[in-house]
């Protein structure tokens, strides 16, 4: 018998639909991998910075992390829709661990030079990338439709609280103690993530197209993103904003160092607060969308992304900041289960590996180009000003971004497109 999620059935009306092992497994997997991730995206940048006091080399650790999202994106989609989703999944998450694992080798031999760094971070992110694709697109073929909204916010808070907020907090308790230990868990939680693929079936996928070239299919899926006005406007809505959150975080170490006066411990704990945000978001996203409707809710969560920017970049409490980083988390969390949800929802099965890596490479390709303009911001209106205001550059940087696409999204997120019975062909193409 397949683990893929149980319908509800005559003799289960009035009870609530639970999920299957399958999903189960892979939300488990996603969660356990993120918080690695999470942990990474302290270790590498708190680890280069005993190599290095240079906010711009400092932030080439986060670009080449989140690099992969722009170059390995479109040729990702196309290996997700011809290759086997359970094996993606573990293979992946394996290649992580034996990365880790090489970093804590050579961290504990004294022997992680900045090149090393640099290598370990995009051969990591270039793994997140097929990764993170896979774990989306193998949703619609473990729950049933009307589950999507449910399965897809049990995910993106996963995601959310592993990867941004518990993985980060957890990350700086570990190099509190150890340079070598975040490593070391972080390569346990990826082969963990790995086991847990092994409870994953599917049932086979049609094959009958003929098999094209990668630059065909690419440019198939391009087609029908760039012809599709909704995902397209969600898409670059969405790069925007990950481009003023990169510029942001890229140098937010020093900024919890030099303003916050945080050590490696207390600013890990600082995203604690965001993984309690993002978990409220998760819950209440459906009743929102029930009373408020989505387009009301996408607004609100610009303008309060445009806010919270604006006030940790006033701040100079660690407190003020840890409410702002919640309120952060929820409203990204509750954006995330609506557009996610949409986007499996009106792609076609067999093009939704193409899909949603195109959407993503636009979410998540100027995420690189943020973090190293956040450390050229830093680095520039630090030397014409004081560095303190340098730190404090980036996030009013982000917040203007994040108004001006509140402004503009008025326009371009129309009503009627966002009812879980919408399908394809009902909007027009612009």
């Amino acid at each position: 018998m397949s683990a893929t999620a149980s319908s509800p059935t005559a003799s289960d009306e009035g009870r609530r639909p639970r999920f299957g092992v399958g999903f189960s497994a892979v939300c488990g997997g996603m969660f356990l991998a993120n918080l690695a991730s999470g942990i990474s995206s302290v270790a590498f940048p708190w680890l280069a910075t005993s190599v290095t006091d240079s906010a711009l080399l400092i932030s080439g650790v986060a670009m080449l992390l989140e690099l992969p999202w722009l170059l390995a994106s479109l040729p990702a989609g196309v290996l997700i829709d011809r290759t086997n989703h359970r094996w993606t999944l573990g293979l992946t998450h394996l290649f992580r661990a034996l990365v880790a694992g090489g970093i804590a080798l050579a961290v504990a031999t004294g022997s992680a030079p900045l090149a090393l760094i640099y290598t370990a971070a995009f051969l990591i992110g270039s793994a997140t990338v097929l990764n993170e694709n896979t774990s989306q697109v193998v949703v619609p073929r473990l729950v049933p439709s009307s589950l999507l909204e449910r399965a897809n916010g049990l995910l993106v808070m996963t995601d959310t609280v592993g990867g941004l907020f518990i993985g980060p907090w957890l990350g700086g308790l570990l190099l509190g103690t150890s340079l070598v230990l975040p490593f070391l868990f972080e390569g346990g939680l990826f082969v963990l993530s790995a086991g847990l693929m092994l409870l994953v079936v599917l049932a086979p996928r049609e094959r009958d197209r003929p098999q094209r070239t990668m630059r065909s299919d690419m440019v198939e899926g391009l087609r029908y993103f760039w012809r599709h006005p909704t995902l397209r406007t969600l898409g670059l809505f969405l790069g925007l904003l990950n481009l003023s959150s990169a510029i942001a975080l890229s140098t937010q170490v020093l900024f919890a160092q030099t303003i916050l006066g945080l050590d490696a411990t207390r600013f890990g704990l600082l995203f604690l607060a965001g993984g309690i945000g993002a978990m409220l978001g998760a819950w209440l996203t459906s009743t929102l969308e029930r009373r408020l409707g989505a387009r009301r809710i996408l607004l609100v969560s610009l303008a309060g992304n445009a806010l919270s920017s604006l006030l940790i970049g006033l701040a100079s409490s660690a407190v003020v900041v840890a409410f702002a980083i919640a309120v952060g988390g929820m409203l990204s969390t509750i954006w995330n289960v609506l557009t996610v949800s949409y986007r499996q929802r009106v792609v076609p099965e067999e093009m939704l590996g193409r899909v949603n890596s195109i959407y993503r490479l636009l979410a998540w390709g100027p995420l690189p180009l943020g973090s190293l303009l956040g450390g050229l911001i830093v680095t520039v209106s630090g030397a014409l000003t004081n560095k303190e205001l340098g730190l404090r550059t980036p996030l009013l940087i982000a917040a203007l971004i994040a108004m001006a696409l509140t402004v503009f999204g008025v326009t371009r997120l129309r009503e009627g497109i966002w009812s879980p019975n919408y399908r394809v062909g009902e909007e027009k193409s612009s």
